[in-house]
């Protein structure tokens, strides 16, 4: 006899509410009800129970068949709680094991205007360097746990707190990182125990995502200006490389003092007067050279050299190339003799003036060091003075797979070594402003409809009409009509022919024209396709990582989600994974690297990029456990 207080508790549990006569209930519906709850979550403690309050109503209802099934299902889950209450070791003895194929990461929770955080922790989590460091943690060496003095930030030697704040930042970091290849591992495990033993529930899988930690999320959304935490209400989006800068910091805050490093790996990339391996790996340097051009003299000063976490690429036009972004960073670019900000930058740098009045300065750069993983933001927010508002440009950015930056490795290099890729982008925008005028519609006084039709079309049609009058002017009625008129038929007939053979003409030439103008359009497309596909495999070839997305019209509100690049080496087969919160999928590539926006998502757009070198992008970048 099954105690009423437990039958009420698995209806409860199961159903959401007690149930009156469970005798009634079908078998296969309670069945039924019960995967659906499983399939809410992926806790082998909250399924065991489950599992019981499933036991329970098979006693009640006294089914033979479904008090099997339910301690086939307890028997199988006791299995998998072994393995995710055994800890570490649990954990350690199944990573091995692991097809990181086909068990794919797990996700995060967003617990508050986090998505854009949530993308930059997936992020730092794929790159093994910072994943790495994050999990030794606890080694006392890797960072500063002992609170040592000595390292400086800004000029400024920090304080014991500074650190041992940096400290927590670290510790919050390592535990989410464990989360994440714990939870991958168990689901994996608990898959493989529930497959082997043929149990019903092998195939049924709920959604996994980890919720970050809420102290760990407002160290860094308090820093870059949020005036609320993630427990309340807030409409505040915050820019991904403010984010990134401030982990950055937070990381190299909590790392030794150079001076404590231990004298072994005084040449490793844990050393260095005033240097850190984090900077190593995430910023480079640009030499910049600022020339003085005017007409009585001319003067170049002293090349400065200046750090970088991000490079700051504008968009050129409406429909450009993530290679004519670079190009026009490093074109060189006039500083505006009218503005007293030495940082004023004309935003034009496709051409250089001619003549520049006396004292101009222009700014030219290069790439002094490149990155191991390169970051690069793409501004899409600007400001308009006339109603001084903020806004995002939509405008697709055309991504590559790799890109070579040898020829920033030079001053002018970009325009010296991409002379053709230029020359072709200038004709290829005559070419399209050629077709996009044969479509202009012409508009007309007596024009009352809104048909709306191009010149091509507007000679065919009136070359038609003129033509057809010599059919109409044979007609009886016509006949009598041109009989009165005080011209005789045959001038009206033979200027209706005269014109109807210049329009003709006219519409023959513009359609040669256009059919010549597509031909070359698909001819420079493809050589210049060529050209941006050509990346020489060498030290300065970069592989596309990870790309964040910004969907929303406005700067002020909307949603991220982050494409990374995961590539497995036992199959070395590649794929892109989309992390979207809890969500993690494969998408197809096109997603990424599609000439055109995705129908229905014109306002989502790559927002910030993580390139790694290619040479070296095995020992950089993984997702695996």
């Amino acid at each position: 006899m099954v105690a009423t207080g437990a039958i009420r508790s698995a209806c409860v549990a199961l159903f959401g509410q007690p149930q009156s006569e469970v005798d009634t209930i079908d078998s296969d519906t309670v069945r039924e009800v019960f995967l659906a709850r499983v399939a809410e979550t992926s806790a082998s403690k909250v399924r065991m129970e489950l599992a019981e309050h499933l036991a329970v109503l098979a006693d009640a209802k006294q089914d033979v068949a479904l008090k099997a099934y339910a301690d086939n299902v307890l028997s199988s889950l006791e299995t998998s709680a072994e393995i995710e209450m055994g800890g570490a070791e649990g954990v350690a003895a199944w990573k091995g094991k692991v097809d990181t194929w086909e068990q794919l990461p797990v996700g995060l929770k967003n617990i508050g205007n986090t998505c854009y955080l949530n993308s930059i922790l997936q992020c730092l989590f794929s790159i093994l360097p910072i994943r790495a460091a994050v999990l030794s943690y606890g080694d006392n060496k890797t960072w500063n746990e002992e609170l040592r003095l000595g390292r400086n930030d800004g000029g400024r030697l920090l304080t014991r707190e500074e650190i041992s704040e940096a400290l927590k930042f670290v510790q919050r970091l390592k535990n989410l990182f464990e989360a994440l290849v714990t939870q991958r591992v168990e689901s994996w495990a608990a898959k493989r125990v529930r497959t082997s033993s043929g149990h019903p529930l092998a195939s049924t899988t709920a959604p996994l995502a980890v919720a970050p930690d809420r102290e760990l999320a407002d160290m860094l959304l308090l820093r870059v200006g949020s005036s609320t935490s993630t427990t309340q209400a807030s409409s505040q989006q915050q820019d991904v490389d403010e984010c990134i800068a401030q982990c950055v910091g937070l990381l190299v805050r909590a790392l030794p003092p150079p001076s404590l490093m231990d004298a072994s790996d005084q040449d490793s990339d844990l050393s260095g007067p005033g240097d850190t391996w984090i900077y190593k790996l995430l910023s480079g340097a640009l030499e910049v050279a600022t020339d003085r051009v005017g007409a009585e003299s001319e003067k170049t000063e002293k090349p400065l050299n200046e750090a970088f976490l991000n490079l700051n690429l504008n968009i050129p036009g409406e429909a450009a190339d993530i290679n004519d972004c670079i190009d026009a960073f490093f074109a060189p670019s006039e500083i505006s003799s009218d503005k007293h900000d030495p940082n004023a930058m004309d935003t034009d740098t496709s051409q250089l003036r001619a003549d520049t009045e006396a004292g101009q300065m222009v700014r030219r750069s290069r790439l002094k060091n490149a990155p191991p993983v390169l970051c690069m933001q793409v501004q899409r927010v600007q400001f308009d003075m006339t109603t001084m508002r903020a806004f995002k440009i939509n405008s697709h950015l055309r991504l590559r797979e790799q890109v070579s930056l040898t020829p920033y490795l030079h001053f002018d290099g970009a325009a010296a070594a991409h002379s053709r890729r230029h020359e072709l982008q200038q004709r290829l925008r005559t070419v399209n402003e050629h077709l996009k005028a044969l479509d202009v519609p012409i508009q007309t006084a007596a024009q009352t409809d809104n048909a709306q039709v191009s010149v091509v079309s507007a000679l065919e049609r009136v070359q038609a009409f003129m033509a057809g009058i010599g059919r109409w002017s044979e007609l009886d009625d016509a006949r009598s009509l041109l009989a009165d008129l005080p011209q005789s038929a045959s001038f009206i007939t033979s200027s209706a022919e005269h014109i109807s053979s210049q329009l003709r003409e006219m519409s023959s030439t513009l359609s040669q024209a256009r059919q010549q103008w597509e031909d070359e359009l698909r001819s420079t497309q493809s050589e210049l396709e060529r050209i941006y596909s050509h990346v020489p495999q060498d030290t300065t070839a970069y592989t596309l990582h990870a790309v964040f997305i910004h969907s929303g019209h406005s700067p002020e509100f909307g949603h991220y989600w982050v494409y990374v690049r995961d590539y497995v080496r036992e199959k070395n087969l590649v794929r892109w994974l989309k992390f979207n919160d809890s969500q993690v999928s494969v998408v197809d590539s096109s997603e990424i690297f599609g000439d055109t926006p995705k129908q229905g998502e014109e306002s989502a757009n790559p927002y910030y990029l993580v390139y790694v070198r290619t040479s070296c992008i095995d020992e950089m970048a993984d997702f695996g456990v």
